[in-house]
C-alpha cells in the first residue's frame, strides 16, 4: 500500500498544480487590469501629465515607472475614472500621513542618499518629501526642488544660516560655488548635523586635505572637531573663527603668560596693542611635523 501511494504521489501533485493554474487563468489578472495608463490620466490632468513628462521621472528610462507612471504613486486609477473622478478611489496625498507619503517615495528611493531617511532629523521633525520636491511642477530641472535654487529651499527653514552668508568670512555659498548638499545629506545620515561623511572633520578634509595630517605634534581640539574653532557657515572673524584671537585660544589656554586684556594696571607696557594673534607665533596651529614643534611654532 505504501509503495502504491509513493508511486502515484508525483502524478497527484502535478495534477493539483495544473488545476490551480487553470483556475488562475480563468480568473484573469484583475491587479493588472486596474491600471488605466498615463494617457487616460492625461485626458483630465493634461497640465500635470505634461509637466511630469518634462521632469526627470518622465525622461527616457523613467517614462513608464514599471508601466504605471502616475499610478505608481497614486495607485490603480480605473475605478477612479469609472466613478467620474471620485478622489476616494485613488491615493490622494492630501489625505496621507507623513509616514504614508514617505513610504510611497521610498518604494523607489530607499537606497543611496535616502537609505537613512527613517529616523533622520528631518523625518522626526515631521517633514515629508513634498516639502522640498515637486513631481508635477518642478522649478529647478532634474532636482525637482520646489524652489529655484537649492540654498533658497534650505534657507526657507534655516534662517540663521542664511544670515551668516552676509558675514565677512564665509564659504562661497552665496556665489553658488558651494551648495548645502556638498556637506549635508538632507535625506538622513548616521552622523550629527546630517554631515555626508563619517565625521565633520572628514567632510572638511575633502577640501582642506593639508589639515588632515598625521602630524608629529597633534592639536587636540583640531583632531576632535573643526567646529571647535571654526563656524563653517560664516563668521565676522578671519578664517571662519568662532571668536577673535587671542580670546578664542584662551577658552582652553590660561592667559597668565599671555594676557588677553589690552591694559594691565600693574604692568601697562607688558601687553601689546597690536599683533596679539596667537598664530603670529604658533603658526602651525593645526599640527606640526617639526621635531621642535611641540608648541606649534614651526
Amino acid at each position: 500500500m505504501k509503495l502504491i501511494r509513493r508511486h502515484f504521489l508525483p502524478f497527484v501533485t502535478a495534477g493539483v498544480a495544473v488545476l490551480f493554474f487553470l483556475f488562475l487563468s480563468s480568473q484573469g489578472s484583475p491587479a493588472i487590469q486596474e491600471y488605466a495608463g498615463i494617457d487616460q490620466c492625461g485626458e483630465c490632468h493634461d497640465t500635470m501629465v505634461d509637466a511630469f513628462k518634462r521632469s526627470l521621472h518622465g525622461k527616457k528610462g523613467f517614462e513608464s515607472l514599471s508601466n504605471r507612471a502616475c499610478e505608481a504613486c497614486h495607485g490603480p486609477g480605473v475605478e477612479h475614472i469609472e466613478e467620474g473622478g471620485d478622489i476616494s478611489k485613488i491615493r490622494s496625498f492630501d489625505k496621507l500621513s507623513s509616514q504614508e507619503k514617505a513610504a510611497v517615495c521610498l518604494q523607489c528611493h530607499e537606497k543611496e542618499r535616502s537609505m537613512f531617511w527613517q529616523g533622520s532629523l528631518h523625518e522626526t521633525e515631521g517633514l515629508v518629501c513634498q516639502n522640498c520636491h515637486s513631481i508635477h511642477s518642478p522649478k529647478s530641472g532634474d532636482f525637482l526642488l520646489v524652489e529655484t535654487k537649492e540654498r533658497d529651499l534650505c534657507f526657507s527653514c534655516h534662517q540663521q544660516k542664511k544670515s551668516q552668508l552676509y558675514r565677512s568670512s564665509r564659504h562661497p555659498i552665496k556665489e553658488g560655488k558651494v551648495n548645502c548638499s556638498d556637506c549635508h545629506n538632507a535625506h538622513g545620515t548616521l552622523t550629527n548635523r546630517l554631515i555626508s561623511n563619517d565625521s565633520i572633520n572628514e567632510k572638511c578634509y575633502e577640501c582642506h586635505a593639508e589639515k588632515r595630517g598625521p602630524f608629529l605634534w597633534e592639536h587636540e581640539p583640531v583632531r576632535e572637531d573643526c567646529t571647535n574653532c571654526h563656524e563653517p557657515h560664516g563668521s565676522n572673524h578671519p578664517r571662519l573663527l568662532n571668536a577673535k584671537r587671542p580670546f578664542l585660544c584662551q577658552r582652553c589656554h590660561s592667559d597668565t603668560r599671555h594676557p588677553g586684556t589690552l591694559y594691565d594696571r600693574s604692568r601697562i607696557t607688558s601687553n601689546m596693542l597690536f599683533n596679539r594673534s596667537c598664530t603670529n607665533c604658533h603658526a602651525m596651529i593645526h599640527g606640526s611635523n617639526h621635531p621642535s614643534g611641540r608648541a606649534f611654532v614651526r
